[in-house]
């Protein structure tokens, strides 16, 4: 009887909860300046939900699970209290689970590296910094305490494996101890909703410590984010995904954090996406950025459908935070070019749904009252030991 009332109190609180922790998350998106926007929307989410498939883990394609698609159908829920959506993603985030290793801790990639004949420890950073914000999003938005008890575990994962100690998360379980961007931003990123989730500092201080060795090492001006080995040689020409998922860590950590450094470093790499990547004749971005021969001229490059899908979003944020809406322009730009293909999309449409989204919905975190830290004694503490007298 008490765990059922426990259960009503949870399920009665849970808006409250999504609110406390996520601004504006409750309320309906506002009204699109450019309507078609509106109609591209429901285009991504009918391409979105024709994907579904109970049988094979929800949201997921290949033994592996659509972690865009799941944040899109949480924020359906959020903004329609919509329970068939709010089903579909926690269906995929419980199917999700299946691949998590309760031994060392950690989401395997997908369903094949589970297998016990393979004995893999193929377990990389980004598909698992990607799942744990999924688990803290299904907390806010459901209430359900068993969602955060599982990011703990993933937590603890990262804490133990993927965290180095200089600053930074390494890129898999196993493999060199580069600093690669991309799956640093999305680490980073995910951290730093971990601590807005707990309030804990000393959660954030590492994010944002990590945020300076990053650009410390990766950054390059007039190039932008590259990623370099232990004895600084490049290993890749400048890529768009290095740019895109660290300029969304450096954004939500200027929103939450407040340092202004954050800030400028997110326009830097937003400015390097304009002048570097941005293909002004076909739309969108290219997937990396070299110079030609003469070193006046960016060579042409590929543009990848879901790569241009995220580098769009991130500068819908930036433009959130910064409030300057050139960013926005341009990443509405990035979406006209690509419309043609949305009919043919298939979970790939989850990305560009978040990116039309977030013209005008970019739904960041509400800053936390972060705890303070423990009290410390301002004199050493003197522990007496008095030690019996022998009989004589």
């Amino acid at each position: 009887m008490r765990h059922g009332r426990r259960s009503s109190l949870l399920l009665a609180l849970a808006p409250l909860l999504g609110a406390a922790l996520f601004a504006g998350a409750l309320a309906p998106p506002p009204a699109r300046a450019d309507a078609s926007d509106d109609a591209l929307f429901a285009q991504l989410v009918g391409r979105v939900a024709a994907q579904f498939d109970s049988t094979h883990g929800g949201f997921a394609e290949k033994g592996a699970p659509s972690s865009p698609a799941v944040t899109l159908a949480l924020a359906i829920a959020r903004d329609r209290s919509d329970a068939l959506w709010q089903s579909r993603a926690t269906q995929t985030i419980l199917w999700t689970w299946t691949l998590f290793d309760s031994v060392g801790g950690g989401y395997f990639d997908q369903s094949e590296s589970t297998r016990h004949d393979r004995g893999t420890f193929e377990k990389r950073t980004i598909p698992n910094a990607e799942r744990f914000e999924n688990l803290m999003d299904a907390w806010r938005t459901v209430g359900d305490t068993d969602y955060r008890r599982r990011a703990a575990k993933v937590a603890d994962f990262f804490d133990r494996v993927l965290l180095d100690a200089r600053g930074g998360f390494v890129d898999g379980q196993v493999g060199d101890r580069d600093l690669v961007p991309e799956s640093n931003g999305l680490a980073i990123h995910a951290w730093l909703m971990w601590a807005a989730t707990t309030g804990d500092p000393r959660v954030r201080d590492f994010a944002l410590r990590s945020l300076d060795r990053a650009w410390t090492v990766s950054w390059t001006e007039d190039i932008g984010m590259l990623h370099r080995d232990t004895f600084g040689d490049i290993q890749k020409a400048p890529q768009l995904m290095d740019q895109v998922e660290m300029g969304r860590a450096y954004v939500l950590a200027a929103h939450l954090g407040g340092r202004a450094g954050d800030l400028e470093r997110a326009k830097a790499i937003g400015d390097r996406l304009r002048s570097n990547f941005e293909d002004m004749e076909k739309g969108g971005w290219r997937t990396q950025a070299v110079l030609d021969r003469k070193k006046t001229k960016i060579k042409n490059a590929a543009r990848v459908f879901d790569e241009n899908a995220r580098a769009a979003r991130f500068l819908c944020e930036l433009a959130s935070v910064t409030g300057d809406n050139a960013y926005r322009d341009a990443a509405r730009r990035g979406i006209r070019a690509f419309a043609d293909d949305f009919a043919k999309a298939d979970l790939e449409a989850a990305d560009w749904a978040l990116a039309v989204r977030a013209l005008d919905h970019p739904e960041l975190p509400e800053r936390p009252e972060w705890k303070l830290p423990e009290s410390t004694p301002t004199q050493p503490r003197v522990i007496q030991i008095t030690t019996p007298r022998r009989k004589k």
